[in-house]
């Protein structure tokens, strides 16, 4: 008796089983169809993000100036800013395969053919790989080219302001000593402008004593003098970091991208074997 009662509760078990597990139809829509269009659409978007990208890399390449560091800057840096929404289509592409696998729509392929999609994600990974890691030296060297041209334009810049004070102040050495020289220009000259006693004093003192003046002009020179340089070593230490920064930022951020990259390509075409069916 108690068998038959054990045998009675197996079997009302497993009718409640099949009919638990069967699909449910709600308004036309059944349980599996809704991870299969997940499915569809996260490999869709994954698409979508990879040849957003790649068109977009196409782009930077238009007007092509190879031989300018500015543009090779300006290229490796850009290239690397968008180096992760290809990453990103891809995990969204692996993941629709992942969902395909666990609803059992996978089909079985003995081989990654060039036909499929997954051997141009493949490839595509692999070549971004070996891009990102040609943009390391690339975009250090254009950065320390782009930084030694800043610094040759701030010694120039240096240079013409030197020459430009040296030439202001022996106008003005020229015209005050001009001024010195004539009695009756210098009495016009201080009753017609308003100066301090002090200033006043400073005239009658260089009229007395030429030298003097010439000491003001080399202490005036001297200190606009290491104002410049002082100027000219802050912007030559900016131009020197930013390259320096610029240089570990891209450079570790595309080493990265290249790690990526090729282990993604390298695992998909080693790992190209055929497997089963699911049942």
């Amino acid at each position: 008796m108690i068998t038959g009662v054990f045998h009675h509760l197996m079997v009302k078990n497993d009718k409640l089983h099949k009919q638990v597990s069967r699909p449910i139809d709600m308004k036309g829509t059944t349980v599996t169809q809704i991870p299969s269009q997940a499915a569809q659409f996260l490999k869709l978007g994954g698409l979508v993000l990879i040849l957003f990208t790649l068109f977009n890399y196409l782009l930077l390449l238009f007007p092509l100036n190879l031989f300018d560091t500015q543009w090779r800057l300006r290229f490796t840096t850009q290239m690397v800013d968008l180096g992760i929404w290809p990453i990103l289509g891809i995990s969204l592409m692996f993941a629709a395969y992942a969902f395909e696998e666990i609803l059992g729509q996978s089909k079985a392929l003995p081989i990654i053919g060039w036909k499929t999609l997954k051997f141009w994600v493949y490839l595509v990974s692999l070549f971004l790989g070996i891009i990102f890691l040609l943009l390391i030296p690339l975009h250090i060297t254009s950065a320390v080219g782009a930084s030694s041209d800043t610094v040759k334009q701030i010694e120039q810049e240096a240079t013409q302001a030197k020459q430009e004070l040296e030439q202001r102040l022996e106008n003005q050495q020229a015209q005050m000593t001009a001024l010195l020289t004539d009695n009756q220009q210098l009495e016009d000259f201080s009753n017609n402008s308003e100066l301090s006693e002090d200033q006043l004093a400073r005239l009658e003192q260089f009229k007395n004593d030429p030298a003097a003046l010439k000491l003001q002009t080399e202490t005036i020179r001297d200190r606009l003098t290491q104002r410049i340089n002082r100027r000219k070593e802050q912007a030559e230490k900016r131009s020197q970091m930013g390259a320096f920064k610029s240089s570990i930022r891209i450079g570790i951020s595309s080493l990265l991208l290249a790690s990526c990259y090729l282990t993604i390509g390298w695992s998909g075409f080693r790992g190209n074997r055929p497997r089963r069916a699911r049942r």
